[in-house]
């Protein structure tokens, strides 16, 4: 995930905490280790392999036995190991990391490749959204880790100089209002008018986080489209109008994305709490100019929105599944060890009495006096409870196809959408 190579580059050198390193999948006696030892074998990717890390050696203090071999990989070569690896359950790591959005996707393909940790997870202590993330067919494939709640930054040097105040923009139409405003009298440091927010208009991520506000994803419980649902239409057309509006700028990419934070070009960006690691990096120099506000609102939507997160799976054939477990279970609910992880790494917990840490309640000054962090803990919790998709990532190419369609080349929202629910429902079935 981009937010997590971007926390990488900035915590280069962080690695080293006196654990072992490698690969394998040795531990206990009967595979080489001494004797009384378990050694669990664990892969992630450069800052959840961090968090890891600290909990091993927290975890340490009180199971001694327990040894750990990390190895550091990137998503796609977790991917490409599971996806040769878990129907025999040879050749893999004891715990992995694995992204939020493809879990469901292995846990249909590998009924039995992760370790059904049902017993030992909570559900009343986690993000209901993240909850459902890791559930699929009556059982729990993960332990739910960092989540996405998404809010609005702003720059409230540019509100101000427009004179548009936070508290008016109550929908996404004030929004409109206020973008033409902000166009009208702010400009960047290189003298070109400031924008609202950035757009992707050939990706769903702006008609989609609309639609998620009606509490509503791409398929329903049955693994039915809701692409031609009322509110799903409500939705696109709020996108359609907004861009249309003129007040986004087109960005292409994660690095052009950057650059509006960079370039200073952009009055608001909608984006889960992990945009704060990037703004405070891409943009030194605007300390004490954002802070952060709820999302506009559309008619009959009640719901917030996430982007992003990832969970810790077990290995359905470890050698050792109650030490996995208990480890897992220790990294993923001590709520010292998950506020560290959001105040080093950038990850921000899924389980909800972390949120009475200190961090939580202090915010950051980079965000001015306000507590940047309360409206994220208060939007976590209204996500929608979604039912998981094993289908969800490869319908969003289509999607994003048909929004490129209307917002590029102007296509009508109701025709291409009827048309899209017709070519999913055959594609899925």
């Amino acid at each position: 995930m981009k937010k997590k190579r971007l926390m990488a580059s900035l915590l280069a050198g962080v690695m080293s905490l006196g654990l072992l390193t490698g690969c394998g999948g040795k531990g206990g006696p009967e595979n080489g280790g001494k004797d009384g030892e378990v050694e669990l074998t664990v892969w992630a990717w450069d800052v959840a392999l961090m968090q890891l890390q600290d909990a091993a050696a927290e975890y340490q203090k009180t199971h001694p036995e327990v040894k750990f071999v990390f190895e550091e990989m990137g998503t796609e070569q977790i991917y490409n190991k599971l996806s040769t690896s878990l129907a025999t359950g040879n050749g893999i790591a004891d715990v992995i990391a694995v992204e939020g959005e493809v879990l469901v996707g292995y846990a249909d393909k590998f009924p039995q490749g992760f370790l059904d940790v049902t017993d030992a997870v909570d559900a009343d202590q986690f993000l209901p959204s993240k909850m459902s993330e890791v559930s699929y067919k009556d059982k729990v494939h993960a332990f739910p880790w960092d989540a996405g709640p998404v809010a609005m930054f702003y720059r409230t040097d540019y509100f101000e100089q427009a004179g548009v105040q936070a508290e008016d923009i109550q929908t996404w139409d004030d929004l409109i209002e206020a973008g033409k405003k902000i166009e009208a009298v702010c400009k960047t440091p290189a003298g070109d008018p400031v924008k609202m927010l950035p757009v992707r208009p050939n990706k769903p991520g702006l008609y989609a986080m609309i639609r998620n506000q009606f509490g509503i994803s791409t398929f329903d419980e049955n693994g039915k489209p809701l692409i031609n649902d009322e509110r799903s239409l409500k939705a696109m057309h709020m996108a359609d109008k907004i861009y249309d509006s003129g007040i986004g700028l087109n960005y292409n990419g994660w690095d052009e994305y950057e650059q509006t934070v960079v370039n200073e070009s952009v009055a608001c960006i909608p984006e889960a709490i992990w945009m704060i690691g990037t703004i405070k990096d891409k943009g030194p120099e605007t300390a004490g100019k954002w802070a952060a506000m709820d999302l506009p609102s559309i008619d009959g939507g009640t719901y917030s929105c996430s982007n992003g997160g990832s969970d810790l799976a077990i290995n359905g054939k470890t050698k050792h599944p109650d030490v996995a477990k208990d480890f897992c279970k220790f990294a993923m609910t001590d709520p010292k060890l998950q506020s560290s992880g959001f105040e080093k790494y950038g990850l921000y917990p899924s389980y909800i009495p972390s949120y009475e840490e200190e961090i939580f309640s202090k915010g950051d000054p980079f965000f001015g006096e306000g507590n940047v962090y309360e409206i994220f803990i208060e939007n976590g919790q209204k996500v929608a409870n979604t039912p998981a998709n094993v289908n969800n990532n490869e319908a969003n190419d289509y999607i994003g196809t048909a929004v490129s369609d209307i917002m590029l080349n102007g296509a009508d929202v109701d025709t291409v959408f009827e048309n899209l629910q017709k070519e999913l429902e055959t594609k899925f079935n």
